[in-house]
């Protein structure tokens, strides 16, 4: 019983912790606005562009690949998309 439970821990505390709130208000929040309203994600575009977009810049979008870590801009796409 106390070997399972070890393990569950162990599992917990490797899990990366998730910083996309953070990372949204500190990069993003000046030209999206709190809730994405000023410059929304386009509807149109896969997950695989949304990505691609933050981590190459687009437009006048700097890119942020320089910031992010593995993961961190797929994490930040899902956050974005689930507070507007």
């Amino acid at each position: 019983m106390i070997f399972l439970f070890v393990l569950a821990m162990t599992a917990i505390a490797e899990e990366p912790e998730d910083k996309s709130a953070k990372i949204y208000s500190s990069y993003c929040v000046n030209c999206h606005g709190e809730r994405v309203e000023k410059i929304p994600l386009n509807a149109d575009s896969t997950l695989e562009q949304k990505v691609k977009a933050i981590n190459l810049g687009v437009d006048n979008m700097p890119p942020y690949n320089w910031i992010l870590g593995e993961g961190e801009a797929e994490k930040l796409v899902k956050y974005m998309e689930g507070i507007k």
